[in-house]
C-alpha cells in the first residue's frame, strides 16, 4: 500500500482548500493548509512536507516571490504553482522565480494528482498512465481514448470525444469553430450544423452524467466551458 504523500497548500480562499483538501485526500495526499505567506513560512519553521502547492495570489504578498524566497533558504522541496491567472508571463515567472510547475485553476484533481505525484517522484503501480487530463468533474484519458465525470463512464462518439477533448485542453479558454473543423480536417466534410449537433449531443449527455460544468457559447468567439 503507498504511504500518504504531506503537502503544504497555501491558498486565501478557504472553499478551494477545502475542496482541494478533501478531493487529494481520496487521491493520495495529506494537506496541511496556510493561507498567507505569513502562515506558510511559520509552518515550514515546524514541519518539512513532500511537496508545496502555492497559490500566486496571496493577502499579504506574491506566491511567485515566496517561492523565491524559499529557494534563497535552500529548500528543495518541490513546488507546484496554482494559479487563474493564464497569461504566459505568469507562467514564466513562477518558473524562473523557482517553481518546478505551473498548473492553471480550475483543474482536474486526477490532472494535478498526476502533477504532483511527478514532481514527488511516486506514482501508484494501478496509476502509471498519467496522460490523463481533466476541468472540474471531467476527466479524460487521452491514450485509453475515454472519458468520465467523476468517475462515471461516458459514451461519446468520436468527434463528440474531439470536441470536448479540445474544451478540456483549452481549461476555460474559448475555442473557436475554426479550432473545431480543423481537428475534423482530413476525414469529412463537417458543415455548421454539422458542429452545433455535436455541441448538441455534448451539452445532453453532460448535463445526464450529472456533470457541474456545461458548455457555453462565446458570441463571435465560440465555445468554452464553464462551471454551473
Amino acid at each position: 500500500m503507498n504511504s500518504v504523500i504531506s503537502v503544504l497548500l497555501v491558498e486565501d480562499d478557504p472553499m478551494i482548500a477545502r475542496t482541494l483538501s478533501m478531493g487529494l485526500r481520496y487521491e493520495g495526499f495529506a494537506l496541511s493548509h496556510a493561507d498567507s505567506v505569513a502562515a506558510a513560512l511559520g509552518v515550514l519553521t515546524l514541519q518539512t512536507f513532500e511537496l508545496i502547492l502555492l497559490d500566486v495570489g496571496l493577502p499579504d504578498g506574491d506566491g511567485i516571490n515566496l517561492c523565491r524566497q524559499l529557494r534563497a533558504l535552500q529548500t528543495v522541496t518541490p513546488i507546484l504553482m496554482l494559479s487563474a491567472r493564464t497569461d504566459e508571463s505568469a507562467v514564466v515567472a513562477s518558473i524562473e522565480g523557482g517553481a518546478d510547475d505551473y498548473i492553471r485553476k480550475p483543474c482536474g484533481l486526477r490532472e494535478m494528482s498526476a502533477r504532483m505525484r511527478r514532481l514527488v517522484g511516486r506514482v501508484p503501480a494501478d496509476n502509471q498512465n498519467l496522460n490523463v487530463i481533466g476541468f472540474g468533474d471531467i476527466h479524460m484519458d487521452v491514450e485509453r481514448r475515454n472519458a468520465s465525470i467523476a468517475g462515471t463512464a461516458l459514451q461519446l462518439g468520436k468527434k463528440e470525444y474531439e470536441v470536448l477533448m479540445l474544451l478540456v485542453k483549452a481549461n476555460g479558454a474559448a475555442i473557436t469553430r475554426e479550432q473545431i473543423l480543423n481537428q475534423f480536417e482530413g476525414t469529412h466534410l463537417i458543415y455548421d450544423r454539422t458542429i452545433d449537433s455535436h455541441l448538441s449531443h455534448l451539452r445532453r449527455k453532460l448535463k445526464d452524467a450529472g456533470a457541474t460544468e456545461r458548455i457555453v457559447a462565446i458570441y463571435g468567439v465560440g465555445y468554452k466551458l464553464e462551471h454551473a
